[in-house]
């Protein structure tokens, strides 16, 4: 049987032969965070339920996914392609321009735990890709791969924070990383940058104000005093990670899948509107696009129409209200009532 420290070692050669950037370990017992209590209490979760529902697994994850007692972290870039800046173009965060990346990871990580078996009959391990309820930035963050900025992503320093993570859980003891110096400073250019205030504080997120959250988790209608600052973002938002200056160090993605794939970036959202389910099915096939389903993206969409200032999108918008349900609908109404206002020289609805 390999020691902790050369088993680790044939994991981080197995990782860069996947793609994979790095690779650092933490005992599943220092992974957990108290703080999210808090968190919960006031309200910041939104309407994130399982996150409070298995949130003492996340406290105590040593317990939780026993026999496991050690996480590996590892992470790889995404694509860094840059959004069209035409507010008549839909706007899709960086990480979902290529395929879904829990699928890549997730495959990866199942191939290096097949080949640890082969090494290690008797190793058990787990591969997880925000699949789980493990604070996985947090066990990053403890095991020296970043730290946590003040937007609370993972940055890396001479590396930024476009990349995703994806773990690795084992039941043997492992060389443990040092935590990595918090070297945001004095910047707070996230907190300023956010449109909708969502970074309550540094390294406080809300997300009831997150555009990432309204336009990705929530399945109910977005408040209507946030969809004006949603602007002509239809998936998710990257504006506090835009600014951190740590990215100007980002290096594209290895990885031909999470490339960005053609028609993502430079779609209208009139074209993105007339989207039927069949089309929008073989369109985001295996992207994370698909997270709010159909429903979720079309009214997304009609937000983003009813902030472009295009005049052409209410004829748009009357065409499809007809075949779709009550929710967009009314996100609908709301985005040719603000259009027409706009139309006419009065203030546009908030």
């Amino acid at each position: 049987m390999r020691s902790g420290h050369e088993l680790f070692e044939v994991i981080g050669d197995l990782a860069r032969q996947e793609g994979l950037e790095t690779a650092t370990a933490l005992p599943l017992s220092e992974a957990g965070d108290d703080r999210l209590r808090q968190w919960l209490a006031m309200g910041h979760a939104a309407g994130m339920d399982w996150i409070g529902r298995y949130a003492e697994a996340r406290i105590d994850p040593a317990s939780a996914f026993a026999p496991y007692v050690s996480v590996v972290s590892v992470l790889v870039p995404h694509a860094l392609d840059a959004p069209d800046p035409s507010p008549r173009i839909g706007n899709i965060a960086r990480y979902a321009l290529g395929d879904d990346y829990h699928e890549v990871l997730k495959a990866k990580l199942h191939r290096i735990l097949d080949r640890l078996r082969e090494l290690e009959p008797e190793l058990q391990g787990r591969a997880l890709v925000d699949t789980a309820p493990l604070l996985e930035k947090v066990a990053a963050a403890r095991s020296g791969l970043g730290w946590q900025g003040k937007h609370t992503n993972l940055i890396r320093e001479g590396k930024g924070s476009w990349f995703l993570l994806g773990e690795i859980l084992i039941d043997r003891d492992l060389p443990s990383g040092s935590p990595a110096k918090d070297r945001c400073g004095i910047c707070d250019a996230c907190i300023t940058a956010c449109p909708t205030g969502a970074i309550v504080g540094p390294y406080q997120l809300d997300a009831r104000l997150c555009i990432s959250y309204l336009t990705i988790e929530e399945r109910g209608p977005i408040p209507t005093k946030l969809r004006p600052l949603i602007g002509h973002r239809i998936f998710g938002c990257d504006d506090c990670q835009e600014v951190c200056p740590w990215n100007r160090f980002a290096a594209d993605t290895p990885l031909e899948e999470l490339r960005a794939r053609p028609g993502l970036r430079d779609r209208s959202l009139r074209e993105w509107m007339q989207l039927d389910l069949e089309s929008w099915r073989a369109t985001f096939r295996r992207s994370p696009v698909k997270r709010p389903k159909y429903e979720g993206f079309l009214r997304n969409v009609a937000v983003a129409l009813g902030n472009s200032g295009d005049p052409l999108a209410i004829d748009t918008l009357r065409a499809v209200r007809g075949r779709v349900s009550p929710l967009v609908q009314e996100h609908i109404d709301w985005a040719i009532d603000r259009l027409t206002r706009g139309q006419l020289g009065q203030s546009p609805s908030t």
